[in-house]
């Protein structure tokens, strides 16, 4: 036998008692996924989490047993190969946002040795074409900054993160429940028939909702009047931007304009002095106000030229100080990010104009 009843027996009480950390775990993960993964970077998406439950655990070292595949010795190996039990899945609307979230999960989080985690991406319909899996997953631990206070002890916890479109997931889900783990014996060849056609279906469905989106941000662009949300003012504003990712960093920008009313594109435009496009006039300026960061030692936060962060530099001569005195005490990491950035433009501000710094 490759793991003995005793040790699935004392592997699960382990697990008993340490079940409060995965589930923290899972939950500051997920936390960090939605709010500044998916809504920092206006990516439609779900952000699920879970800790394996203790049965769930037994029921899975049993199936090792059953199998003899895999050889666990004793409680601590089942600790190193079961690298599950705290998981969080982004599952994106679009197919085209899954690599671009598995690059921000990947820059956010670490792994055991504190360098970036790598990733493994799953498409088994490459290999089988009855098989539709389709997944990235990335083992990730705490970055050191975040492993303080309740978190200290979960600095040695991995989570996997998984990421796919919710299609996939659709697919995804339905299988591993029927073929993984079924509970009254193997699929018929019906079942696994029916299952090929679901899979079409759901490449289908990827497309379909791609064009869906991609025809939304259209109207969206033609419609007057406010933003209705974070999306549209995505939608509105990138084109001013041509070949720029502006959805990075928009969440923020966005909801730092809005106690200032800048809450359509006319607005924001009439701010904006230079042509379209921006995109070479910004990042002339986003380099120059990160050089002048990088020459006082200010290093807490980094600009990207490749975001929403050039919509940013562009406003901040006219609205620096009006971000700062909006923005209250009760803000958001990605608030403050941008707060931080208007704080530094002003003090410059001063200085370069012989005022008081």
């Amino acid at each position: 036998m490759t793991i003995s009843e005793d040790t699935i027996k004392n592997a699960v009480l382990r697990y008993h008692r340490e079940y409060d950390r995965y589930l923290k775990l899972s939950a500051r993960v997920a936390e960090i996924c939605r709010f500044e993964i998916v809504e920092g970077n206006a990516i439609r998406a779900q952000v699920t989490f879970r800790a394996k439950s203790p049965k769930s655990l037994e029921g899975k070292l049993r199936r090792f047993a059953a199998s003899g595949k895999r050889d666990l010795p004793n409680v601590q190996s089942v600790f190193d190969a079961v690298r599950d039990l705290a998981a969080v899945r982004i599952a994106t609307y679009e197919q085209r946002h899954e690599d671009q979230v598995v690059q921000l999960v990947c820059n956010r989080f670490v792994d055991l040795r504190g360098a970036p985690p790598s990733s493994e991406r799953k498409d088994k319909n490459a290999a089988d074409s009855n098989n539709f899996y389709r997944a990235t997953h990335v083992e990730a631990f705490l970055p050191e900054a975040d492993v303080i206070g309740t978190y200290a002890n979960v600095s040695d916890v991995p989570c996997e993160i998984q990421v796919c479109s919710m299609m996939a997931h659709v697919w995804n889900e339905i299988e591993h429940d029927l073929g993984y783990k079924p509970l009254t014996g193997s699929l018929s060849e019906q079942e696994r028939g029916l299952l090929v056609s679901l899979g079409f279906a759901v490449r289908q469905g990827d497309i379909t909702i791609g064009n869906l989106f991609s025809e939304t941000e259209r109207r969206q662009r033609e419609h007057g009047g406010v933003f209705t949300d974070v999306y549209d003012f995505v939608a509105r504003v990138r084109g001013w931007f041509p070949d720029i990712d502006f959805g990075r960093n928009a969440g923020p920008l966005y909801e730092a304009l809005q106690p200032i009313r800048l809450v359509s594109p006319e607005g924001i435009r009439r701010l904006l002095t230079v042509p379209e496009p921006m995109t070479e006039p910004a990042q002339k300026a986003l380099n120059e106000f990160a050089s002048e960061l990088a020459a006082q030692g200010e290093g807490r936060f980094t600009l990207d030229r490749n975001s929403s962060d050039l919509l940013l530099v562009l406003l901040l001569p006219q609205l620096a100080r009006h971000i700062i005195s909006s923005s209250g005490d009760a803000v958001s990491d990605g608030v403050a990010r941008v707060r931080w950035f208007a704080a530094r433009f002003q003090e410059m501000s001063k200085v370069d104009s012989g005022g008081p710094s």
